[in-house]
C-alpha cells in the first residue's frame, strides 16, 4: 500500500473528527487510551486531565505512540513514534481557543467545553520522531505482504 504524500498527510490530520489512539507506557506495559488531538503540521496538541492515566504516565515516561485512522474503506492510517510532554496545567487563553477548536470539531458545540472549563486539564504536546502512513490503494497486493513498512523521520 503506497504512503501518503506529505499534502494528503496533514489534511487526514487536520480534517474531520477522528480520535486518535494514544499509547503510553505504565510500568513497562503498553497503556492505549482514545484522545482528542490537534494538529498543527509539526506537533500534536492533546488536552487531558491531570489525574488521567495516561497523563500520569506521560510524566514518567516520554515515550508515545500515536494512530490515527479511517475505520471505513478506503482504509487510511497514520502512525507516529514521539516524545509527549505536559507543556501546561494552567487554563490560559490559549488553551481555552484550542479546547473551543477541538470541541467543535469533536462534538459540534460548545456545551461540553463551558462544563470542562470548570476542571483542571494537562496540554500536552506530542513530537514526532518519525511516522509512516498507509493506505488502501487495492486488495490484494498489500506491500506488506513482500515489503516491510517505511518509517520516515519526521
Amino acid at each position: 500500500m503506497p504512503p501518503l504524500t506529505p499534502d494528503e498527510s496533514n489534511a487526514f490530520l487536520t480534517e474531520g473528527g477522528r480520535i486518535a489512539k494514544l499509547g503510553t507506557l505504565r510500568d513497562g506495559w503498553p497503556y492505549v487510551t482514545p484522545v482528542w488531538y490537534e494538529w498543527d503540521g509539526q506537533l500534536f496538541w492533546i488536552i487531558g486531565k491531570p489525574l488521567a492515566q495516561f497523563v500520569k504516565n506521560i510524566k514518567a515516561d516520554d515515550r508515545t505512540f500515536l494512530v490515527v485512522d479511517k475505520d471505513d474503506f478506503p482504509y487510511v492510517r497514520v502512525n507516529v513514534e514521539g516524545h509527549a510532554r505536559v507543556v501546561s496545567e494552567d487554563w490560559r487563553d490559549e488553551w481555552k481557543a484550542m479546547g473551543k477548536r477541538m470541541t467543535l470539531r469533536y462534538v459540534g458545540n460548545l456545551d461540553y467545553l463551558e462544563a470542562r472549563e470548570k476542571f483542571p486539564l494537562s496540554v500536552i504536546t506530542l513530537t514526532p520522531v518519525r511516522m509512516n502512513t498507509w493506505r488502501v490503494t487495492s486488495f490484494p497486493p498489500d506491500r506488506t505482504f513482500t515489503t516491510e513498512a517505511r518509517w520516515n523521520p519526521a
